[in-house]
């Protein structure tokens, strides 16, 4: 990290973008959870969560001067996938859904200039994590045409934890302000236990009455993440 960090500091010709005093960051997602919590999502995909990412960062020293230091805000959305359960009898099949949302206040530290092709970084979260699971009524396509007029969502679980974490990566230096660079990041995040609903556990009895088993799991995850950063709002906004 320490010879990384001097490469850009010494490196090839200085970008025409000296400082930047706002990052725009977005793109997907690769959630890896604790070994506590992989054995308790069984899904498809390895054990692993898929979702997006942003965020948006500020020099608190304002748009004027140079600054070690941004802060913000940063979003996620992970899904860990779905089940079915065959309806049977009056009771039609069902469909759970599990996701993860985290909202963060976030800080970055990084080089004061841009020098080189590339900008490190390092960078600290806290907020929460929300864990939520969906269950609909699996509808097919007569269904949606003729709307038979069921309830579609017929059981919806939430449970919110503490969310921090650090993380490290590197961004492009584009050469324009309207330019977009490339990010890559790899944040670890510690995470309370929370509630789930256990999977292919949810009933409905004959009389519309949803149950369904809970349990506790640690919520701690490394995530890897890629996508596009902009350091302007020309960038956002397509201005020449």
């Amino acid at each position: 990290m320490i010879s990384f960090w001097a490469i850009t500091c010494h490196g090839q010709q200085e970008d025409s973008i000296k400082f930047t005093t706002v990052n725009f960051y977005a793109g997907g997602q690769v959630a890896i959870p604790s070994a506590e919590f992989r054995k308790v999502i069984k899904n498809s995909t390895g054990n692993l969560g898929y979702g997006l990412y942003a965020g948006f960062l500020m020099s608190p020293l304002g748009k004027n001067k140079p600054s070690p230091i941004l802060v913000g805000i940063d979003f996620g959305f992970f899904t860990y996938g779905n089940e079915k359960q065959k309806g049977v009898g009056n009771t039609p099949t069902l469909k759970t859904t599990h996701n993860v949302f985290t909202w963060n206040a976030a800080g970055r530290l990084k080089p004061i200039r841009h020098q080189g092709k590339v900008t490190p970084f390092v960078d600290g979260l806290i907020g929460l994590k929300l864990f939520n699971s969906k269950t609909k009524i699996d509808k097919d396509l007569t269904n949606l045409v003729f709307n038979d007029n069921q309830n579609e969502v017929i059981n919806n679980v939430n449970d919110t934890g503490l969310n921090y974490g650090l993380g490290v990566g590197f961004y492009t230096n584009p050469q324009k302000t309207n330019a977009a660079g490339f990010q890559l990041r790899l944040l670890y995040l510690w995470g309370d236990e929370v509630k789930y609903v256990v999977r292919n556990s949810v009933v409905v009895n004959q009389n519309g009455n949803v149950t369904f088993d809970t349990a506790r799991a640690n919520t701690s995850m490394v995530i890897i993440q890629i996508g596009f950063t902009a350091l302007a709002l020309k960038t956002l906004v397509g201005a020449n």
